[in-house]
């Protein structure tokens, strides 16, 4: 009688796949286990540190186990005298020793003994006060790994998402629908309701949405539409009609709406326009880098917002209700008409275990200007953070635009000036087609002072030069600056060292 041949190999948690047998408080136990122990390729390491660990330790002197469904779990007697890897969640009482990775929850129980590191990948590693491990716990909770078995008997471990795929064709992301809201000195309350509406296993997302404009009185409609051809590959095209601003790169939502609600502070200038956008993008990945190419065009037609002079209302503000400087500040109006342009640029990401590195650069290439001519725009951001001395930190944060062509219309204007960019100018005061920015931080820890519940304040030497105009630069500014932070409260000094400018002193909340 023929014996029936399987179309695939059997994969872990199947019968026929080698797995380390559910009793593993024998000492025997992992001696099975090593014998059983398929080989393991990664042949897909994905972003950031944790595949590049995986990796490492996989071309070290190692013991693999493969987990049963429940997991594995290391009695007391257990001990291993290499580096561990376990497919799946562990429980570990035993001794490891060398590092001990598991692809899962990692629980280190009363008596376990860890003489190297102890890593989850996909997971958290839970710590018990009675276990010891002499090296670091690293959980990286949003990478995780499949594992498929190849035709020639090898695991193969490739990158996977871990969110779990919504089964529902509709649903109601954010508060039922209710996306997170924004306030600003022109729209007043931003409330934007859509569902999601995944097709093909999530593979395509498509999000209607209407976003509520509580000043304007208006209703502002909007639709994207997201193909993830890949794990690399996405295509997204967007529409909407909305209102625009070329610096939101100052401060992020969530910061300048409570500044604009609460202080009237507002760190953008804006514009009303219907914009339509298509993207595609690629993603290269190593252990340490992600390089995300893109190319598109983009359809535009722009108007100035209602209050683009001295208006006879405002959004309400809880300070500074009548300070021009505040939430009646003018806001400059924009050449409009239409701009057809072809886009490209690329994202560039890195994080090390001392460094970590963030630069985009976006080219636009305008082809169809009804009112100005075909230009081209670069748009610069970038964000470093490196090691100082000691437990010192040293970072860098740029944006740059530059602009070549005739006459660019205002809306591609972009602009410095007040908190967030330039604190001795005042708010936005110089702007054009032409930016330049820049500030170098470097913040020194005082551990000798610990605060309830706040921990070790920092202090940070700032130095900040920039500015912006149209056609050209103008003689930029500098300014030094001395920062305090405790928690997440900030205290600011800032001057300009050449006597023109004013002096700044501020309290505030930030996260950068």
């Amino acid at each position: 009688m023929p014996v029936p041949v399987p179309d695939r190999p059997a994969a872990p948690g199947e019968p026929g796949f080698p797995q380390l047998p559910p009793d593993t408080a024998g000492a025997g136990a992992l001696a099975a286990a090593r014998a059983r122990a398929p080989r393991v390729a990664v042949r897909d390491v994905g972003p950031g540190e944790a595949g590049r660990r995986l990796r490492e330790a996989l071309a070290r002197p190692h013991l693999l186990v493969v987990a049963p469904d429940t997991g594995l779990t290391l009695g007391r007697a257990v001990a291993a005298d290499t580096t561990l890897i376990v497919v799946g969640p562990a429980r570990v009482a035993g001794t490891v020793r060398g590092d001990l990775l598991a692809l899962g929850d990692l629980y280190l129980r009363p008596g376990a003994v860890v003489e190297g590191d102890a890593v989850a990948v996909g997971g958290r590693v839970m710590e018990s006060s009675l276990a010891r491990v002499d090296g670091r716990m690293l959980g990286y909770e949003r990478v995780g790994f499949a594992a498929l078995p190849e035709g020639d008997g090898t695991l193969a471990l490739r990158v996977r998402a871990l969110e779990a795929v919504n089964a529902a064709a509709v649903v109601l992301p954010g508060f039922r629908g209710f996306r997170l809201p924004s306030y600003d000195r022109i729209d007043g309350l931003s409330l934007t309701f859509g569902p999601e509406i995944r097709l093909d296993t999530g593979r395509v997302r498509i999000e209607p949405t209407v976003t509520w404009r509580t000043h304007l009185g208006t209703v502002d409609p909007g639709l994207r539409v997201q193909l993830d051809a890949s794990r690399r590959t996405t295509v997204e095209v967007a529409a909407a009609r909305g209102t625009w601003s070329n610096d939101a790169w100052i401060r992020g939502d969530i910061i300048n709406s409570a500044l604009a609600l609460g202080l009237g502070s507002d760190t953008r200038n804006w514009y009303r326009a219907d914009r339509a956008t298509g993207l595609v993008r690629r993603r290269w990945e190593t252990t340490r880098h992600v390089v995300e190419p893109f190319v598109g065009a983009q359809l535009e037609r722009a108007w100035s917002v209602p209050r683009d002079s001295g208006a006879a209302s405002a959004p309400y503000s809880v300070l500074r209700r009548d300070d021009p400087e505040g939430i009646r500040r003018f806001n400059p109006a924009v050449t409009g008409g239409r701009i057809a342009s072809l886009l490209a640029g690329a994202r560039w990401r890195a994080e090390t275990e001392t460094s970590t590195g963030d630069v985009t650069l976006q080219v636009e290439q305008a082809v169809d200007v009804a009112r100005g001519s075909p230009f081209a725009q670069a748009t610069f951001d970038a964000e470093v953070a490196l090691p100082g001395f000691r437990d010192h930190r040293l970072a860098l944060f740029a944006h740059a635009v530059g602009t070549l062509g005739g006459t660019v219309p205002s809306q591609r204007y972009a602009y410095v000036g007040g908190g967030g960019t330039i604190p001795s100018r005042f708010l936005l005061d110089q702007g054009g087609d032409q930016l330049a920015w820049a500030e170098t931080r470097y913040t020194i820890p005082v551990p000798v002072v610990r605060l309830p519940f706040a921990g070790a304040p920092s202090v940070t030497l700032r130095h900040i030069v920039g500015g912006a105009g149209v056609d050209r630069l103008p003689a930029l500014t500098q300014n030094l600056g001395l920062r305090v932070t405790v928690a997440m409260i900030r205290v600011d000094y800032t001057f300009d060292p050449s006597g023109r400018g004013r002096r700044d002193f501020s309290v505030g909340v930030g996260l950068r």
